[in-house]
């Protein structure tokens, strides 16, 4: 009677519902007529027809076994059984359940065995047809419990009336209909193969984990895999990679949205999808339930992952190990590490096509170098944005959207924009400055362009040279830049982030200094691990108020102190960024701290050579300005430095607008004016000596004098103005 094994699912299913046919019909008492009492029983004998359907169920169960050996395809029957953990007799209610629900003739019968016309049968009568033995026995009651798979896992629905229905996503799923039911839709997806390039870079040492694991896993139960790393560093890629490899499907659940349902009723309700495709599960972001305040969803979850027969995948930006459970071995923890320099590149280098033209000097390639080294991005960062990129090119030219290497800079700095560092206070940068505007001595100024390449080969030096593996600490560059304030080592800051194409976080040290024990180390900690995250450059600006040497252990608040220093020593030498600092007080800070620097970097008040390159480069084009020879009399004459400079040349164009406000040309006078405002500012002596005549006799009139001076008394104008050696006739005259 054997036959080849079946061909599909629904050519078993009609077999199997043919059999619980025969047993229902053998259950239902056949109509006979009545004998007469009073005479002799002359009916015909017959043969039983009970007994006939009991015969033809138990053939056909014969048949349907030799036939389900013989198949080499999954049946969804079969698998069903399997996954629920069903006894016959519940695989049976079931099938009996379901054939109530497609074929009259069975509803039919059924009204007939509970004596009156009904939808399904209630249990008793189930198992009156199914299983006479145990049927008006406590058994029944057991089948029937919280505890069995049939309620437990919403196999079958208990009506209020007595009757049980088999659900109708059991019902459509061993019809051969596939759709996410409504009760998990928008919370479960089916994993679709995903092989971009650009996810699956993956680190070495991970994949060979998962290459060992995956065949494991195929044949593995109730295994639960932790799956952490930041975003975008491919947790749910490497959670299809396992099951696709393995041979399993797989289905994504959102926990945001499960939570946002009833909890336990969606957790059974996934598992139960999962069982009847035979699937993994993985629960995407479970780190809400790692918070105090959902330590029962949490306990819920794992629950029900220990319950299920196949493979629970969990995803996290954290990392979690149990502590009272799965002690046989079964939980697994994989962290998924952020992409090294190599990996970051070869990921830019997937995710731009070899066709791609990029306006930049030095090519596609430098520019992938660039971007690799700058920005530590996972797969997921890289494709955000290389996507904001060409947004931006978009803006630019909607017709010709071609990328441009600042787009890829700025879709970067988005990644990390939203990541604002604590204690700390963004720097804009001045897109109009470049190095050449920084004036610094031939030594100083070698000392950076050394440092800018410090920075911009730190990636090629560690990820391709291999020093990555020779050294474990101080990956990072920290420099620190000396001098008085003015002389550019905030712009020199500025310039480096931009060369690399970062954002520059000036940190706040008041805010992070504090007088109670622990918190300076509690605010610097976060100060690193938010750049870290953000992809910043650090400046620390009077950073002697934070590094300054460690001091003879005279009282309890020195300790702390040193306990200060040496925390920040440790966390410097963590940070694989860059870290930039400026003191005007190099002998106070920290020894051990200057042996750690990479690089110092001394930022000397200008000479006077130097200060008429400043006074020169001040003004921007839309002003009128004195001529060379009027500016290197400034320039001799007061000792400022860049920032003093700025500040009288701002002060001289207010002021030449406040006399006249048509007025396009900042005079003589005016910088000699703002000169002596700043040197009142700074609290320097204004003296006829300092500053000569006839410049102390204009900042006399104007700043010195008790009368007030209205916009228009300007006594003394460009006009008057003569070399030093006729000044003192042009004091006389006047």
């Amino acid at each position: 009677m054997s036959e080849l094994g079946y061909p599909d699912s629904q050519t078993h299913l009609r077999d199997e519902l043919a059999r619980v046919e025969h047993l229902l019909r053998a259950a239902v008492p056949t109509r006979t007529d009545e004998p007469d009492p009073d005479g002799p029983d002359e009916r015909p004998r017959h043969p039983d027809p009970a007994l006939d359907h009991r015969d033809a169920a138990r053939d056909l169960a014969k048949h349907i076994a030799e036939r389900v050996a013989a198949t080499g395809i999954p049946l969804r029957l079969s698998a069903l059984t399997r996954w629920f953990g069903l006894e016959e007799h519940e695989r049976d209610i079931v099938l009996l359940c379901l054939l109530a629900e497609v074929d009259a003739d069975a509803r039919h019968l059924l009204g007939c065995l509970v004596g009156q016309e009904a939808a399904g049968p209630t249990a008793a009568a189930a198992l009156l047809a199914l299983a006479p033995e145990i049927a008006g026995t406590p058994r029944v009651w057991e089948l029937f419990s919280a505890g069995r798979p049939l309620l437990r896992d919403h196999l079958v629905v208990l009506d209020p009336s007595g009757e049980i229905r088999v659900d109708p996503v059991v019902a459509r799923h061993l019809l051969g209909n596939e759709v996410v039911p409504d009760e998990v839709a928008g919370v479960l997806t089916l994993a679709e193969p995903d092989r971009d390039p650009d996810e699956l870079v993956f680190d070495p040492e991970l994949r060979g984990t998962l290459t060992r694991l995956a065949p494991w896993l195929a044949t593995s139960e109730r295994t639960v895999i932790l799956l952490h790393g930041p975003y975008g560093s491919g947790r749910r890629t490497v959670a299809s990679v396992l099951c696709d490899e393995g041979g399993q499907p797989l289905l994504f659940a959102d926990v945001r949205a499960a939570l946002a349902r009833d909890w336990p009723q969606v957790i059974s309700f996934c598992y139960r999808e999962a069982r009847l495709r035979g699937a993994a599960l993985c629960w995407v972001g479970v780190d809400p339930l790692l918070t105090p305040e959902r330590t029962h969803h949490w306990s819920t979850l794992l629950s029900a992952a220990d319950r299920f027969p196949g493979t629970s995948l969990l995803t996290s930006e954290h990392a979690w190990d149990p502590t009272d459970s799965f002690a046989d071995g079964r939980f697994l923890r994989i962290e998924l590490p952020a992409p090294t320099f190599p990996q970051r590149r070869a990921l830019w280098h997937a995710l731009l096509p070899a066709g791609e033209q990029l306006t930049h000097d030095g090519g596609r390639d430098e520019v992938v170098h660039r971007l690799a080294t700058a920005f530590r991005l996972t797969a997921g960062q890289i494709r955000d944005a290389v996507g904001a990129a060409r947004g931006v090119a978009r803006l630019r030219d909607p017709a010709n959207p071609g990328l441009r290497a600042g787009d890829l800079f700025e879709g970067c700095r988005r990644q990390c924009g939203h990541r604002l560092v604590a204690h700390a206070r963004r720097i804009a940068p001045r897109t109009d400055l470049t190095f050449d505007d920084l004036v610094l001595p031939a030594p100083s100024r070698r000392q950076l362009t050394e440092l800018s390449h410090r920075i911009s080969l730190r990636g090629r030096v560690f990820g391709e040279v291999g020093f990555d593996r020779r050294i474990g600490l101080g990956r990072g560059v920290t420099a620190l830049f000396t001098g008085g304030s003015g002389t550019g080592k905030t712009m020199a800051a500025e310039l480096l982030a931009r060369a690399e194409g970062v954002d520059l976080y000036k940190v706040d040290i008041a805010a992070v200094a504090s007088k109670w024990v622990g918190e300076t180390e509690k605010h610097l900690d976060q100060v690193f691990a938010d750049a870290e995250r953000a992809n910043a450059m650090l400046f620390f600006d009077e950073a002697d108020a934070l590094f300054a040497k460690r001091g003879e252990v005279k009282e309890a608040r020195d300790r702390w102190a040193n306990a200060e220093m040496s925390f920040l020593l440790q966390r410097v030498e963590e940070f694989e960024g860059v870290v930039l600092l400026a003191s005007n007080l190099r002998q106070n800070i920290d020894r051990a701290f200057l042996r750690r620097l990479h690089s110092v970097i001394d930022f000397p008040a200008p000479d006077a050579a130097s200060r008429l390159r400043i006074w020169r480069g001040m003004v921007p084009p839309g002003l009128s300005y004195p001529d060379e020879d009027e500016l290197a009399v400034l320039a001799d004459r007061f000792p400022l430095t860049g920032g003093n400079i700025r500040n009288v040349v701002l002060d001289a164009a207010f002021r030449a607008l406040g006399a006249d406000r048509a007025a396009t040309a900042v005079s003589v006078r005016d910088l000699v004016v703002s000169v002596g405002r700043e040197y009142q500012k700074v609290g320097l002596p204004i003296t006829p000596g300092e500053f000569g005549q006839p410049f102390y006799a204009w900042v006399e009139e104007t700043l010195l004098a008790h009368h007030h001076e209205g916009p228009s008394s300007r006594a003394l104008t460009d006009e008057y103005w003569l070399t030093s050696t006729d000044s003192q006739a042009l004091t006389d005259e006047h």
